[in-house]
């Protein structure tokens, strides 16, 4: 867990990163004092106290230069110089939130680091949430003796964290809640109908909400806050007001539930920062043995292209909310170099390519225009990097399959490397001309780096050929591209090739024809064909911007940065 893993985990409640650095492991947290840096271990997490100056501050990051991180408060965090020492040293720079306080703050940093692998009580006795959830039912017990009533904790999503033990003497609504470890619907729309919810979400202070009808029975609802944010509540099943002595005593409790409530969150953010760490590792080839979480192979590599307005860490998060939603409890689904993957089983069900495929098409292409592009069937993990590779090449060619095969391949919601391997081919054949000047004779007669025939328009007559459009005696030079592509594209058919243009077959055999007066190309010679073929599609290329062009032959210009083959 990095020091950008802790910031993501915690949210914007305590701390957040203003300086990323360089990724280092935090396997502890260190106080230090201003007045005495004494220099940390490279595995800490230093959180500065008592800072007075802006030299003290750079005094700090001297001393904590080979740290995981430096926590540091305003102003100091946004000191110029202070930023540009922890930039020079790769040093990650955290910033307090104004509503931390240092007990919530460094309680919530230590209780992160130790439910990280490796952390500093990491590997002893129960788990962390195990504790955090022992200590809330303890609190449960806690606020029910101060109360004399029957207690329920709850997050802001009404699931049910504790509940206090002992009391039988309760409502139908508290009973179920407490069988369903969540407040059943109809209880929660009684109180959402009374504006409950929305006071909890604004406001901090405790209320009294009295009894209704089908015998539930009155409530003192604590909400839970922390840092301005609404975690949760307390619940206390009541017939009338509580005593002012009673309830002076809550606040203390009602600040621990909140520690408890930030803890679980924590380690719940860090248990998902871990896991996609994990996948990206095995994506990465890091990793050789299949981890125990990941089923049995055969897996496939699925790069996820879409939604547009989205990053992928939206995407991301989008893709996990859907598949969690339609069965796949635990989504092997994370973003990588600014793209989404998905690792794929081979079987049936939730998790697999037939799986993601019909919530592609069902789902995510009818609402996000979303598309999949699938790697290669691996049967090791060690060849996930493949598939993986596979899955990335295809998608930076899913544009120029869409132009090459029309409107039922720019409208598939699934690319696969199985149907596109011959694509992938083609597409590094291109690929390998950029820069380069033509090598087949048809440089001239399609007008490479050529202005006669420029300004003309589409299907307009020019000097040398046939306009497909009207079958007269004359061409353009994009009829010829057009024609050489049918033709080589259905060797030895011309019916198809005359169909797929549009024309008859005649004015294919008289523009091939043609095209042996003009043109010193052997078409009756595959490796010529092939040459040809490969030059049309690198032609295609640069006419839709993806490849650099050749301004005349032999002196190439430059391919566009970004494009999607170069």
């Amino acid at each position: 867990m990095t020091a950008d893993d802790l910031a993501r985990a915690l949210g914007q409640t305590f701390v957040r990163l203003v300086g990323a650095g360089e990724d280092r492991v935090v396997r502890d947290v260190e106080i230090v004092e201003a007045t005495d840096p004494a220099r940390t271990e490279r595995s800490d997490l230093v959180v500065a106290v008592g800072v007075r100056s802006a030299e003290e501050a750079l005094a700090l990051v001297e001393a904590a230069r080979e740290s995981a991180g430096l926590v540091l408060r305003r102003p100091w965090s946004e000191l110029p110089e202070v930023r540009s020492e922890c930039a020079a040293h790769e040093l990650p720079l955290l910033e307090w939130t104004e509503q931390s306080t240092w007990t919530t703050g460094l309680t919530a940093l230590r209780s992160a680091v130790e439910v990280a692998p490796g952390g500093s009580a990491g590997g002893s006795g129960h788990g962390p949430a195990d504790q955090v959830y022992g200590d809330l039912f303890q609190l449960a017990d806690t606020v029910s003796a101060l109360l004399d009533a029957p207690v329920t904790i709850e997050d802001a999503t009404s699931r049910v964290l504790a509940y206090s033990s002992g009391q039988t003497d309760v409502d139908a609504a508290r009973m179920s809640t407490i069988v369903g470890r969540r407040v059943p619907r109809a209880t929660r729309e009684h109180f959402r109908s009374l504006g409950v919810f929305k006071r909890l979400a604004r406001s901090d202070e405790p209320f009294l909400v009295p009894a209704g009808a089908n015998d539930v029975r009155g409530r003192y609802i604590v909400p839970v806050w922390a840092g301005g944010e609404w975690l949760g509540s307390i619940w206390a099943v009541v017939d009338g007001p509580t005593s002012p002595e009673r309830l002076g005593k809550l606040p203390a409790v009602t600040e621990l539930v909140a520690l408890g409530l930030l803890r679980l969150r924590s380690q719940s953010e860090l248990h998902h920062q871990v896991h996609l760490d994990q996948v990206r590792r095995v994506l990465r080839g890091a990793v050789t043995q299949r981890p125990r979480w990941l089923d049995d192979g055969p897996w496939r590599v699925a790069a996820v292209d879409g939604p547009a307005s989205l990053d992928a860490d939206a995407s991301r998060e989008v893709l996990l909310g859907l598949s969690r939603r339609y069965g796949w409890r635990q989504p092997l689904i994370v973003d990588l170099d600014s793209t989404v993957y998905a690792i794929l089983h081979g079987r049936h069900g939730p998790g697999s390519l037939s799986w993601l495929t019909e919530l592609a098409t069902s789902r995510l292409k009818s609402t996000a225009a979303t598309r999949l592009v699938v790697g290669r069937e691996v049967h090791s993990v060690g060849d996930l990097q493949q598939s993986l590779a596979d899955a990335t090449e295809l998608l930076s060619l899913s544009d120029s399959l869409s132009r090459n095969e029309g409107e039922s391949a720019a409208n598939r919601a699934v690319i696969t490397f199985d149907d596109e391997w011959p694509s992938l081919v083609l597409g590094r054949a291109v690929r390998g001309q950029v820069g380069r000047s033509w090598a087949t004779p048809l440089a001239e007669l399609l007008g490479v780096g050529s202005t006669a025939d420029a300004a003309a328009p589409a299907g307009a007559a020019s000097s040398d050929g046939i306009n497909r459009t009207n079958g007269t005696t004359s061409s353009t030079r994009g009829d010829w591209a057009a024609t050489l592509e049918a033709v080589l594209d259905h060797w030895g058919e011309p019916q198809k090739a005359a169909r797929s243009l549009g024309v008859h077959a005649n004015t294919i055999r008289y523009r091939l024809a043609r095209f042996a007066e003009l043109c010193p190309v052997d078409l009756d010679d595959p490796r010529q064909r092939l040459a040809v073929r490969i030059e049309l599609a690198r032609l295609r290329e640069e006419q839709a911007g993806r490849l650099g062009t050749t301004t005349a032959v032999g002196r190439p210009r430059a391919a566009t940065p970004g494009n999607a083959l170069s």
